[in-house]
């Protein structure tokens, strides 16, 4: 089950690094369902029920903003707390009755999710680039943490390297091309 699910969350680190590319938010949200939905195998095939149930809120979050961004409209303030409230409603449920297991690290992951619900509603690509950030560094201290299997550590810190590299990109090289022009 290791290599099915190092091989899922690889084609999830692909959809998830080529997003940060685009200058569309409809596509940036596209790629990363996919992604998310590549991820979710991942940690399914780990054993790792919480973490999936987490990115399966993730897919019904992009999903959200998907429908918001393509009618051109904000997300409600009231759909992300909800979206955060379940999240951690779902560990509790997971982790403390179902499975009575749990980690202090656990918190690093909660906030992720709640960040990244957060940082998609953001409507402009270049703040949302700079404040998805906060959310992959704890992502990547998390799976660290836990001692996931490295090749989710190591993508969600491709997906942060990745980000960076955006944000140099189509931020911050542009920006000065356009002030030499």
């Amino acid at each position: 089950m290791t290599i099915l699910s190092w091989v899922a969350s690889t084609a999830a680190l692909l959809l998830y690094s080529a997003s940060y590319f685009f200058n569309n938010k409809r596509t940036y949200l596209i790629l990363q369902l996919c992604g998310n939905v590549f991820l979710s195998v991942s940690y399914l095939l780990i054993g790792s029920y919480f973490t999936m149930v987490s990115v399966l809120l993730g897919i019904a979050r992009g999903l959200m903003c998907y429908v918001y961004e393509k009618k051109d409209k904000r997300v409600p303030v009231y759909m992300i707390v909800g979206l955060c409230t379940v999240t951690i409603l779902s560990y509790v449920v997971i982790n403390y009755v179902i499975l009575t297991q749990a980690s202090p690290w656990d918190v690093l992951y909660l906030l992720a999710s709640c960040m990244y619900a957060v940082t998609f509603a953001i409507r402009n690509i270049r703040v949302m680039r700079y404040t998805v950030l906060i959310p992959h560094v704890c992502a990547v201290a998390y799976n660290l943490l836990i001692r996931a299997p490295f090749s989710s550590a190591i993508s969600y810190g491709i997906e942060l390297a990745v980000t960076v590299v955006a944000i140099v990109k189509c931020d911050l090289l542009k920006r000065k091309e356009a002030e030499i022009v």
